[in-house]
C-alpha cells in the first residue's frame, strides 16, 4: 500500500541525568560518529538528558495530539518518570517531571496507566489547562494516544508476542523486517548495547508500518490505538455493518435484565486434580465464543429488529427429561438452549460465583443446594443435568425469541485471519484511502 507508512524524520538518543561521566562519554562519542537512518546535511543525531528529552521532545509533541507508539508501551514510560505513586485501584500515576526540589512540576501532566491484564492497559495524560485571554482552557494533549503495538499485535492474532517473536511472526516474512540482535544486556553504556538499543528502535519502527498495513485490512472504524484484544476487532465489524447495539434497538425490561445478568458466568475452565499423574486426552478447543455464538444463534439475536421473551417452561422441563450426552453434539439441539430458568438446585452440580480460600472472588462449578429459587442459564443447566444425572427442578423458564431483521445493515469483508469466524461468509466491500505520515523514534540510553 504505497504511502501508507509511517516514515522517520528524526532518530536521536537520550540517558538518564544522572548517568557516569564515563558512560556518557561513550554515547557522546557514538552519536558523533554513527550514521543515521535519517539522511540530512549536516547529520543530525541529537542527543539529551532525560529531563531536557522529556521537556524539549516529549511533551512539545505530546502537546500537539499526537501518537504515542512503544512495544509494551507501560515500561517503556515508566523509564521515562521519577515518581510513580499509586493512583486510584490499580492505577499507576507517573511523574515525569519534578524540581530540583523533588516537588512535582504540574506544568507537565502526569500519565495514568491503567493495567486490565498482562497484555493490554490503558494510557492517557491527565488533564492540561493553560489560562489564555482570561479563560482556563485544555491544552491538546488529552488528545494525544498512546499505541502498545504488543496490544495491538495481541488484539489482530490472539498471541501474546515478544518484539522478537512479532517480529518473526508469518504474516510479516515477506516485508523482511528487521530482527532484533542476539544480546545479553549488561546494564552498562556500552557501543554494544547503543547499537541494541537502536535495533530495537528500528523494529518498533518497522513492526508499527506492518501491523498498521495488517490493521487496515479490516474494513473497520476502530482506530488501532483502541483495539486492545480480538473482541475489539469484531466490535469494530458490528459497527461497520451497521448493527445497532442491543440496548439501543430493543425494550427489554429491567426484570428481564437482571435475569440474564444474574445468569451469566462467562467462559471459565477448571482443574480439580492437581499435582497428580492421572491418564489424559489432548482436547484442543479454539474460537470457543464464535462457535458458542453460532451454534445458539446469537447472531439472530443481535441482527433481529426485536427480542421477544416467551413462557418456555413446559418446553424446558421436556427437553431435561429426554436430554442425553449424546444428543448435546447435536448443533441442531443449541439453539433450544437459549433461554433462562428458575431453578431449586439440590445437590446439583452449577456454577456459583462467590469468594474462595476466604477472599478470592470466582466462579467454580460446585455442589450447590438452595431453598431460594436461582436463574441459571440454558447451556448451564444442562450441563448441570448432564453432569449430575438429574436436573434441578425448574419452577419457570423463558426463552428469547429474535423478531425481524434490523434494516440498513451493511455487508463487509471479514479479513482472512479475523478472530471473527461468525462473519465469514458476509460480502466482500472494502474501501480504503492511503495518506502519508511521519514519526519520531527515540533510542533509551538507559534500557
Amino acid at each position: 500500500m504505497d504511502g501508507d507508512t509511517y516514515q522517520l524524520e528524526e532518530e536521536g538518543a537520550f540517558f538518564d541525568d544522572d548517568l557516569p561521566a564515563r558512560e556518557r562519554a561513550v554515547l557522546e562519542r557514538y552519536v558523533e560518529t554513527a550514521d543515521t537512518e535519517v539522511k540530512s546535511f549536516p547529520p543530525r543525531f541529537p542527543l539529551h538528558p532525560r529531563s531536557r528529552f522529556v521537556k524539549q521532545v516529549f511533551y512539545r509533541y505530546a502537546r500537539k495530539g499526537v501518537l504515542i507508539v512503544g512495544f509494551n508501551l507501560p515500561f517503556d514510560l515508566t523509564r521515562l518518570a521519577r515518581r510513580w505513586p499509586k493512583g486510584k485501584k490499580d492505577e499507576w500515576s507517573l511523574v515525569l517531571v519534578q524540581y530540583k526540589d523533588g516537588n512535582e512540576n504540574l506544568h507537565f501532566p502526569r500519565i495514568l496507566i491503567d493495567p486490565i491484564d498482562s497484555k493490554k492497559s490503558f494510557i492517557s495524560f491527565t488533564a492540561e489547562w493553560i489560562s489564555k485571554g482570561g479563560k482556563d482552557m485544555r491544552t491538546e494533549i488529552g488528545d494525544s494516544r498512546f499505541l502498545d503495538l504488543r496490544t495491538l499485535l495481541f488484539a489482530l492474532f490472539n498471541q501474546a508476542l515478544s518484539l522478537k517473536k512479532a517480529c518473526e511472526l508469518e504474516t510479516f516474512r515477506k516485508q523482511n523486517l528487521p530482527q532484533k540482535i542476539e544480546h545479553t544486556p549488561t546494564g552498562k553504556v556500552t557501543v554494544e548495547e547503543i547499537k541494541y538499543a537502536r535495533q530495537d528502535v528500528r523494529c518498533t519502527a518497522a513492526l508499527l508500518n506492518a501491523a498498521k498495513q495488517e490493521f487496515d485490512l479490516h474494513p473497520i472504524p476502530t482506530s488501532p490505538d483502541m483495539a486492545y484484544s480480538p473482541a475489539s476487532i469484531a466490535k469494530g465489524y458490528l459497527e461497520a455493518m451497521n448493527i445497532e447495539p442491543p440496548e439501543e434497538k430493543f425494550d427489554v425490561s429491567l426484570k428481564n435484565l437482571g435475569i440474564a445478568m444474574g445468569s451469566f458466568m462467562g467462559g471459565r475452565s477448571e482443574t480439580r486434580i492437581r499435582l497428580q499423574e492421572v491418564p489424559v486426552v489432548p482436547v484442543d478447543f479454539t474460537s470457543e465464543y464464535p462457535s458458542a455464538c453460532v451454534l445458539l444463534g446469537i447472531w439472530n439475536i443481535l441482527t433481529a429488529q426485536r427480542l421477544f421473551f416467551e413462557n418456555a417452561t413446559r418446553q424446558v422441563r421436556k427437553i431435561l427429561r429426554r436430554l442425553t450426552l449424546d444428543e448435546c453434539f447435536k448443533p441442531e439441539l443449541w439453539s433450544d438452549l437459549r433461554f433462562f430458568a428458575l431453578v431449586k438446585p439440590k445437590k446439583h452440580i452449577l456454577p456459583v460465583r462467590t469468594m474462595y480460600n476466604g477472599g478470592t472472588p470466582n466462579i467454580g462449578n460446585n455442589y450447590l443446594t438452595s431453598s431460594k429459587p436461582i436463574w441459571i442459564a440454558g447451556p448451564d443447566l444442562i450441563a448441570s443435568a448432564i453432569q449430575t444425572d438429574s436436573a434441578p427442578e425448574v419452577i419457570r423458564a423463558i426463552r428469547l425469541v429474535p423478531g425481524g431483521k434490523q434494516p440498513e445493515m451493511q455487508p463487509v469483508d471479514a479479513r482472512k485471519f479475523a478472530s471473527v469466524t461468525l462473519l465469514s461468509r458476509l460480502c466482500i466491500r472494502i474501501s480504503q484511502a492511503s495518506t502519508r505520515r511521519s514519526t519520531r523514534f527515540w533510542a533509551c540510553g538507559e534500557c
